[in-house]
């Protein structure tokens, strides 16, 4: 049975639970001053017309005004008496108002603590999902939930905390004090709760559907943004801003729709609620004036302070339907919010028991398959790769070069076979030792918007030095150019890295993984797309980068793998070759006609690859 949203929310409340008695207390505190204000209209009115000071004879209201202002009533001295009483008035007025401004002090400070305690874990909770998770959702969905749908499921809480707790201490309170006054009529007027209820009911529902949709139509329409900033460079070369427009004001156009439709429904709640209140209101009125004028069983005073309680009674009753007509929105949110919680993260699903882990003698792939879905991606993969060698995987685009090395850091789990790390099974490596083996180079450089150094030394800058920082730095053909920058290593890069330029984006990728210094290198070829200069100083750093590592290397141009100690050519998810450049190329089979393909000779035996030291990876070819 899934559990209402209402109660998956409640924890987050729990650890502020002293704020959220205090702003209980003072509402209800409030609510009772304030129908103690209402009730002393009974007193003043009746000696206002010359009636005994109470025309209440039983009840705990009755006893109430007798305790507070029979001794305030001077027989014969009407106006001191009336003084009293409004002084009495006025002082519960102002303690009213001051408990509200403290129960809105504390409300407002519990609201936004809970918020931030839900963003928090959303986020936290994101941060560990696994990969696949994040190739399946678009970042504008994401970036939906963590923000928007965090901000709107607030509504909720403030609608709890303020509104519907003052709302519902006024209610509780008005109604006590109605049926003391006068139960029949009290009946009466109560029919307004259950009509209320049957008549919101289907708005309800359908609010809340609504507002689910509303928030899917949202995050398409904040993934068309993203990806125009991400690609405005591309946008503008293309000249597409016309096409992107057009894409983005569908998406607006369908959320205004979405939200002018929830509007439209949202509306009738207020309307709804005070037309059923009016008429409780007109009718309680009518059987309170024959009460007064034909069977004489209440006064004028009692009933008109009756009718104002009841007419009260209406703005708090008001609310609290205006309240749960927003709270569809709100939990609407929540529930999409809670699909990110509910989707396991990876250390939920980790079934490693090794909590440290070593590279001494080979990482081996032994009949592993995978698969996203129904259609295998790799099929029956065998590779085995010595400490200290360097392979390298060729393919054409599709074939599985990239979901292979993921799998080494358990990115992905393998469908069939194992992945040996010295003999165990690397399913048997909890996920953060393993992944302290692996360093990766990509070709998209990820930099964030922080400091060089704390880009170097990314997530760990209290753990070394300046020194090692630079020496870093320096292996990578970074620190030239890192010192002229205006503040050098502590320069704040710019979102995504943009102030530098593609070869020193990739440089300070290298310095980062040379810092690390992990036994385990995935190289997803450094040194494409950069102009003949950068791609010199990157290819140095590379070669500094492989030297006492195993390297997976994810060749784009074959003329940068040619020294490489063992080549595998992947086709459709299946290893077809295996071997060295030379082997390879003797066997005329799937890497020569790559080869020949690249440099327009026939078998490889036409333009040769750049020759480079043995050993080492070759530059690419310009």
């Amino acid at each position: 049975m899934k559990t209402p949203i209402y109660r998956r929310l409640l924890p987050y409340l729990r650890p502020h639970a002293w704020r959220m008695a205090i702003t209980i207390v003072c509402n209800l505190l409030a609510a009772l001053l304030d129908g103690f204000a209402i009730a002393l209209l009974i007193p003043f009115l009746n000696i206002l017309f010359h009636q005994p000071s109470t025309s209440l004879k039983s009840g705990w209201v009755a006893k109430l005004l007798n305790a507070t202002v029979g001794s305030q009533i001077i027989p014969g001295d009407e106006m001191r008496s009336l003084r009293n009483v409004i002084l009495l008035v006025l002082t519960a007025v102002l303690l009213k108002n001051l408990l509200v401004w403290i129960a809105g002090q504390f409300g407002a400070t519990l609201q936004e603590y809970v918020t931030r305690d839900l963003r928090n874990s959303v986020y936290r909770h994101l941060a560990h999902l696994p990969l696949g998770y994040f190739t399946q959702m678009k970042a504008g969905q994401i970036l939906s939930r963590v923000i928007n749908d965090t901000f709107e499921t607030r509504l909720i809480l403030t609608q709890i905390v303020t509104q519907s707790l003052q709302s519902a201490s006024l209610v509780i309170v008005y109604i006590a004090i109605l049926f003391s006054i006068s139960w029949k009529l009290s009946l009466i007027a109560l029919i307004i709760l259950p009509l209320l209820g049957f008549s919101l009911q289907p708005m309800l529902k359908r609010l809340r559907r609504g507002n689910l949709r509303r928030g899917n139509v949202h995050g398409e329409m904040t993934s068309v943004l993203q990806e125009t900033i991400s690609g405005i460079r591309l946008v503008k070369a293309s000249g597409t801003e016309s096409y992107e427009e057009s894409r983005f004001a569908d998406g607006s156009n369908k959320y205004a729709r979405s939200s002018l439709k929830l509007t439209r429904l949202a509306l009738l709640a207020p309307p709804v609620t005070e037309i059923i209140g009016t008429l409780i209101a007109v009718l309680v009125l009518w059987i309170g004036a024959w009460q007064v004028l034909k069977s004489g069983t209440m006064t004028g005073a009692t009933l008109l302070a009756f009718l104002t309680l009841v007419l009260r009674l209406l703005q708090p009753l008001k609310q609290l339907s205006q309240m749960r007509t927003t709270a569809q929105s709100s939990l609407a949110s929540a529930e999409r919010l809670f699909e990110i919680l509910d989707s396991p993260a990876e250390f939920q699903r980790d079934r490693g028991t090794r909590e440290k882990a070593a590279f001494e003698r080979d990482l081996r792939f032994e009949n592993v398959s995978f698969s996203y879905g129904d259609a295998p991606v790799l099929s029956g993969i065998n590779l085995t790769a010595p400490k200290g060698e360097v392979i390298a995987l060729v393919g054409p685009s599709g074939s599985g070069k990239s979901t292979l090395v993921d799998l080494i850091p358990r990115f992905y789990e393998p469908t069939e076979g194992t992945i040996l790390l010295d003999g165990i099974d690397t399913r048997e490596i909890k996920l953060p030792a393993l992944r302290a083996l692996t360093g990766i180079v990509s070709q998209e450089t990820v930099l964030f918007h922080d400091t060089v150094r704390n880009n170097i030394a990314y997530g760990a800058a209290d753990q070394y030095t300046q020194t090692q920082i630079e020496a870093a730095a320096v292996a990578a053909n970074a620190h030239s150019f890192i010192m002229e920058l205006p503040r050098g290593y502590n320069t704040l890069l710019g979102e995504r890295g943009t102030r530098l330029s593609g070869g020193q984006r990739q440089r300070l990728a290298i310095a980062r993984a040379l810092l690390t210094d992990p036994p385990i290198l995935i190289l997803d070829e450094a040194t494409s797309a950069l102009d003949t200069e950068s791609e010199r100083l990157v290819q140095e750093a590379v070669d500094r980068l492989l030297r006492g590592r195993t390297v997976f290397v994810i060749a784009h141009r074959l003329s940068t793998i040619t020294h490489a100690d063992q080549i595998v050519v992947l086709e459709r998810g299946e290893i077809v070759e295996h071997g060295t450049h030379a082997e390879l190329l003797a066997k005329r089979g799937a890497y020569s006609r790559l080869y020949a393909l690249q440099f327009g000779g026939a078998n490889g035996e036409g333009d040769a690859a750049p020759s480079s030291t043995p050993g080492r990876m070759a530059p690419s070819a310009g």
